[in-house]
This record gives C-alpha cells, sequence and structure tokens, in this order.
C-alpha cells in the first residue's frame, strides 16, 4: 500500500472511528491573524460549555499581530476528549491563505463556508460560498462574526447561548454590533438550506479553563506567596493571571527585567521564608539554570514552570513541541538534586502545580514542572475542578538559639533531608560546597559526604513516584510510554487498537526525574514498547532507555511540525509503522 494510499484509506476510515461517539464535531475557522478568529473561537466553546458538551481547542498562530495565516480549530462531543480531531466537518474561511494542511482532514461530507469574493483549491466536500463579507457590513458587523452565527446554526447552539457569551465577553461598545452580526450570519444559516448538527444539550454547563488558569490556581491553592518572571512566549498568560489574582490572597507577582533577575529573587524569598515560583519557556530556562544550581547545593525548594517552545535558540515562539526535557533533567552542572514533573491531563495542571510545592518543602530543592504550550494556551471545558488547598510552609519551631549561634541547617537524617531551621539561630546558605552548619569548605571528605546526603534525599521518590499510572492490560506484551498532552492522542488511538484483540497497555508517564525504578518492574515481561514524543531526537526515549528491559524491542514516534499529535497519527504509527 502506497503512502498515498494508506491516507485516503484511513481517511474514509474515520467515519467507523467515530461511530462509537454520539456527536463528535470538528470547527477549523481559518484566516489571518487581526481577524478575530481567537474571538470567535471563544464565542463557540463559551457556547458549547453552556450546553454541558465537552470541548478541545488548538490554535495555531505566527509571531507577527497581523497578516500571518492562522487557524484555530474547535473539536466539540458529549464525551469527554483530550485530543486534537482527525477530522473537520466544517471549515470556515476568512482568508484563502488560512487554508493549508486540510488535505487528510476533510471528508466527503465535510462543509467549507466561504465568503464568494475568495477562490481556494478545489476539495472532494461541500463547499458553500456566503456573502460574509457583505453580510458583516450591511449589519455593521465584521465577517468573523457572521462566521459564528452561521457555524451557532450549524451546530445548534441556538442564538440565546451565543448572545449569553457575547455579553460576558464582548466591549461594551462593540455587544450590538457582534449581536447584529451573529444574528445576520444565524440568517445566512437557515436561507443555505443546510441541516443542523444538531448538538445535545447535556445536563449541566461546563466551565472554560485554560493551562495557564489551572497552574495559577495551583499555585494560589498552594498557599505560593511570591513569583518573578519575566514575559516570554507561551509562559506569560500564566504571569498575568498571576499578577491578576496574587493581591486578592495577599501574595505578591512582580515582572523584572530578565530570567536571572527572576531566578534569583524566587530563591531569595523561598529563603525568607514564602512560597515562591517563576514561569518561563526554553530560553529563559536555559539562563535560568545558574540559579536552579544554586537553590539545589543551598537546598532551596522553589518551583520553576516550563511551558515548552520550538527550540533550539528563538525557534518558533508559538509553536508546541515537547524539546526541553534533557534540559528539565539535567538543567546545570554537577550532580544537582531536582525533580521533573509533567502533568498529562488538564486537571493534572492544577493538582499537580500543587503538588510540586509540597515536593520542593519536603525534599528542599528545585522542582522543575514542564508543560505543554497545547494545554497551557488554548481552551478546555472542565466538569468540576477538585479544588483543595494546602497550609503553605511549615512554621519553623519556636525553641530559640544563643545570640550568633548558627543552626545546623544541613545535618539531615538517615533520608538526607534537611530539618527546619529553628527560630532563634543564624542560618547560613551558599552556593559553595559547605559543612552542616552552611559555612564553605574546600574539605574532600566533607563534599563527598554532601554529594551523597543530597542525592539519598530523593531516593524515596525513586521507590514511590508521583502521579504513577499504568493503563489498559498489565498483561499486555506491547507498551506505550508517553509525556504531557500525547496522552490524550495516545488513548484515543489505543481505544481502537484494543478493540481488534490487540492489547497494549500505557505508561503516561508524569515524574520524568527522579525516573521510577517501577518502569522497568512494570515492563519486565513486554515484547515491544513505543516511546512517543513530540521533538526530533528522542529526547523522552533517551532519557527512561536506562531504566526500560534490555529484552525488549523499542520503537519511536515521533512529531516536530509544531502541531500535537493527532489520535490517526499514533494509530498509523502503532499499526502501519511500526515507528521509526
Amino acid at each position: 500500500m502506497t503512502l498515498m494510499s494508506l491516507g485516503i484509506f484511513l481517511r474514509e476510515c474515520l467515519r467507523s472511528v467515530y461511530e462509537v461517539v454520539l456527536k463528535d464535531v470538528s470547527v477549523r475557522i481559518a484566516g489571518l491573524t487581526g481577524q478575530g478568529i481567537e474571538f470567535a473561537t471563544e464565542v463557540i466553546v463559551g457556547a458549547c460549555a453552556l450546553k454541558g458538551l465537552n470541548v478541545y481547542t488548538f490554535r495555531w498562530f505566527p509571531t507577527i499581530v497581523r497578516g500571518g495565516s492562522t487557524y484555530s480549530e474547535i473539536r466539540i462531543s458529549d464525551v469527554e476528549i483530550s485530543a486534537p480531531p482527525d477530522k473537520i466537518d466544517v471549515l470556515a474561511v476568512l482568508d484563502e491563505s488560512g487554508v493549508k494542511d486540510v488535505d487528510n482532514l476533510l471528508l466527503r461530507d465535510s462543509i467549507i463556508l466561504i465568503d464568494e469574493s475568495l477562490s481556494i483549491p478545489q476539495y472532494n466536500c461541500r463547499v458553500f460560498r456566503q456573502p460574509l463579507k457583505k453580510t458583516s457590513s450591511e449589519a455593521k458587523s465584521r465577517p468573523n462574526i457572521v462566521v459564528v452565527g452561521f457555524i451557532s446554526g450549524l451546530l445548534g447552539l441556538g442564538y440565546n447561548s451565543v448572545s449569553i457569551v457575547l455579553e460576558k465577553i464582548s466591549k461594551k461598545d462593540l455587544l450590538e454590533s457582534n449581536l447584529r452580526g451573529v444574528e445576520a450570519g444565524y440568517k445566512l444559516f437557515i436561507e443555505s438550506g443546510l441541516e443542523s448538527f444538531d448538538l445535545p444539550s447535556l445536563s449541566a454547563s461546563k466551565s472554560i479553563v485554560q493551562g495557564s488558569d489551572m497552574v495559577a490556581l495551583g499555585a494560589l491553592s498552594a498557599g505560593c506567596k511570591f513569583f518573578a518572571g519575566y514575559p516570554i512566549t507561551p509562559s506569560t498568560s500564566i504571569m498575568e493571571k498571576i499578577m491578576k489574582w496574587f493581591p486578592e490572597v495577599g501574595g505578591l507577582a512582580v515582572q523584572v527585567e530578565d530570567e536571572l533577575s527572576a531566578i534569583s529573587m524566587i530563591i531569595g524569598a523561598s529563603y525568607a521564608g514564602a512560597r515562591s515560583m517563576t514561569a518561563t519557556s526554553g530560553p529563559g530556562l536555559s539562563l535560568m539554570v545558574e540559579g536552579i544550581g544554586f537553590a539545589a547545593m543551598a537546598e532551596i525548594p522553589i518551583v520553576v514552570v516550563d511551558v515548552q517552545r520550538v527550540g533550539p535558540s528563538t525557534g518558533m515562539p508559538t509553536a508546541y513541541e515537547q524539546g526541553d526535557i534533557d534540559l528539565a533533567t539535567h538543567p546545570s552542572h554537577g550532580d544537582v538534586p531536582r525533580i521533573v514533573l509533567a502533568p498529562s491531563t488538564i486537571e493534572e495542571y492544577y493538582s499537580m502545580t500543587m503538588l510540586a510545592f509540597e515536593l520542593a518543602d519536603r525534599y528542599r530543592c528545585p522542582v522543575i514542572l514542564l508543560l505543554d504550550q497545547v494545554y497551557v494556551m488554548n481552551y478546555f471545558t472542565l466538569d468540576k475542578l477538585e479544588a483543595s488547598r494546602t497550609s503553605g510552609r511549615k512554621n519553623v519551631s519556636s525553641v530559640g538559639g544563643g545570640l550568633l549561634q548558627v543552626f545546623p541547617s544541613y545535618s539531615g537524617s538517615a533520608d538526607g533531608i534537611p530539618s527546619p531551621p529553628l527560630d532563634g539561630f543564624l542560618v547560613v546558605a551558599s552556593s559553595v560546597e559547605h559543612d552542616v552548619k552552611g559555612l564553605g569548605t574546600q574539605d574532600g571528605k566533607i563534599h563527598v559526604e554532601m554529594s551523597i546526603k543530597r542525592l539519598r534525599k530523593l531516593g524515596e521518590l525513586e521507590e514511590s513516584p508521583v502521579g504513577w499510572e499504568v493503563l489498559g492490560d498489565a498483561e499486555a506484551c506491547e507498551a506505550v510510554v508517553s509525556i504531557g498532552s500525547c496522552r490524550g492522542a495516545v488513548e484515543e488511538a489505543l481505544e481502537k487498537i484494543r478493540k481488534s484483540s490487540r492489547m497494549m497497555l500505557h505508561i503516561p508517564l508524569k515524574q520524568l526525574w527522579p525516573l521510577p525504578r517501577m518502569l522497568e518492574e512494570t515492563l519486565k515481561n513486554v515484547e515491544k514498547i513505543y516511546v512517543i514524543e513530540q521533538n526530533a531526537s528522542g529526547q523522552l526515549l533517551n532519557l527512561v532507555s536506562s531504566k526500560l528491559p534490555k529484552t525488549a524491542e523499542l520503537r519511536s514516534i515521533r512529531k516536530f511540525d509544531g502541531c500535537p499529535f493527532r489520535p490517526v497519527e499514533i494509530y498509523r504509527g502503532l499499526v502501519y509503522d511500526g515507528g521509526g
């Protein structure tokens, strides 16, 4: 079977894949930046949430504010979804340049909605040319709003749901214009004669969140009191939300001049007693490595959030990749005690942010939270957030020390974890090698003792990793190991594979460092292991290979074009290509 015939075969087979879902509809709105595509997406997502529907979104956009081609995908279902769609049911075109990479996504029943003045290549699907620009002009509105009205009719969302959302998110001076545009677009849909998808209304409305919301809320719930950061795509939205919400809980958030200042300030704030955090992306994390090493040597707990993007260097700032695995797991020179976590669901962006602070305090070391751009910057629906709250950092003992008496902060215990300092003592912290009191030393024997102590304290996490999950058949002879947001697409692909009686287990690895010993134990009888990740060099494969059974055949399935895996791509890799 040729690649082209395989693509056609898979595309047509998608119909049977989606028979298991009552309603699974995907919409792409394409055009230029500055044409209001993100706003249109937010309105449609909001209307779906009011009907209790599940939504997954992904947006591709360039680094320029106006003029570059962009698109937004909205996948809507009445069951939980956590992956991009394998097909496009509705493609709304605001500019010809936005129509790209759709050949294998459009089915025969797909609908293309396009302005009558635009010209696009011919596709084997239904094309509806409508006077979108003319209608928006007559309604004194904008084409993107008319498209929202048309799509809301096509999806059966109803004018009332859309108007409720518009009243919440529109600027006051644009509300009437937006309502007119939606009404005009809805009228165009009625006149088109198209049949509505008629999405169902479920029992309760859902909340709309972005990963940045979940991280910021997780930090607040963990009792974080200080944040320092420097704006960098795609982590800036985390900083913006923290700066908005921190004053309400007595926290302090500052925008500083660079990443060196950010890491230095959170170390200082943590040393002074406050749970502290920064957020950055790959280039910023590269600048922070010296500070991470300092925190590790001085055993000062900090949380560093890294929202990955395409690299190296400046790379593609707005595109998605999982290329920071090497940097996060080996962030500084020397033997650095560190913890690296990679949440795999939007809910875990909340719970594992909280957990990061708990682990940093317990083990007195830096914790790096490795996140994906696709979750941080896009919209998702959530049933209910299982919110919790920690008491924050434990207070030091009230037992006082003598005048100018230095507390032995680094004496540790059998597990190597230092005791919290006692009130009334002097506490010394330094980046040079030191004795139990924190006083600098060049003594080789002390260096050996302190190095062993620092590394020993993470042994507990090696044996009992956080967030450990084994999905599927634990007795299967084939396994998949994935990271981060790949989980959703992997699970969808495996759901179909398991129906053919091919059993596979799945480990969404969430503790990258220290690597869990359970990895080898769980996979000891597995014959073939697929490692799925989004980078060019196979960084996850290289990381976990030391813990994988030597008898197993290792396969790598990788994607690094700036877009997330679609389930069908993983399915193809597992069934036809067999990995690479």
